[in-house]
């Protein structure tokens, strides 16, 4: 009887040049589909600020429509915030700003079903600050604070919608949103109250996109510097962020 040989198999492993081809083919895709990856989520976020501004546009002209209203923007930053109670209208104006916001009154008057959230710029959704919030009276037309205070609550670092009275003495990138250069050259009426959406700590890339998107390549600026044009204004970029403001309405 013969005796059976052992076969031996040999698992033949990849060879170092082999493996440097396949590291190099993954590099090169990496390299181009990642920047597309970025450009993707970038264009998502563009798009969800735009149907807010749209939002927030048909919400303001139905507030301006409301039945019993005054037909008018309550101011939320700089002078002339309405406000009732003796402690929160003595209060400073810097005070009254930094706690009052416009989209508390689309909110109060069931015009936005919830509060703001974009991803663009800070992703925080809450205040600084103690104390009690203020609200909106739409019967008082004004802002109070049970119990009546000082406020001590802090939302200028929260994406959020402000009007103030127009400024048309300063460029849009330096008026923090009371002026905007609509056709690239006009300044607000200074008789105006605007009402601006505000994005905080906006990536310099996003707020150049953004204004490329909203303004059009003819109002588009450059990229790095201020936007002084159209419906998107900033300051030039420190650090790589910029606070973003975006045009909504002016009566």
């Amino acid at each position: 009887m013969k005796n059976a040989k052992n076969k031996r198999f040999y698992t033949q492993g990849y060879s170092l040049l082999e493996l440097v081809l396949v590291l190099a083919i993954v590099s090169v895709l990496v390299g181009l589909l990642l920047p597309k990856g970025f450009d993707a989520l970038r264009n998502a976020r563009i798009q969800q600020v735009e149907k807010t501004v749209d939002t927030l546009k048909t919400a303001l002209t139905d507030y301006l429509s409301m039945p019993g209203g005054n037909g008018s923007l309550p101011r939320t930053e700089g002078t002339g915030i309405p406000t009732s109670g003796a402690a929160l209208t003595g209060a400073t104006d810097v005070a009254k700003g930094n706690a009052a916001r416009l989209d508390t009154v689309l909110l109060a008057t069931g015009k936005i079903e919830k509060p703001l959230a974009v991803r663009m710029g800070t992703q925080s959704y809450t205040s600084t600050g103690t104390g009690n919030e203020v609200a909106w009276s739409q019967a008082a037309l004004g802002f109070v604070m049970t119990p009546d205070a000082a406020p001590q609550r802090n939302w200028s670092t929260v994406t959020r919608v402000e009007a103030r009275t127009a400024n048309s003495a300063l460029a849009p990138s330096a008026a923090l949103g009371a002026n905007f250069r609509l056709d690239g050259v006009t300044n607000i009426n200074a008789n105006y109250v605007v009402a601006y959406l505000v994005i905080p700590a906006c990536p310099a890339k996003d707020a150049f996109e953004l204004a490329l998107s909203m303004n059009g390549a003819q109002l588009a600026p450059v990229e790095g510097a201020a936007s002084d044009s159209g419906v998107v204004a900033y300051a030039a970029p420190a650090n790589g962020v910029t606070d973003v403001y975006v045009y909504l309405t002016s009566i």
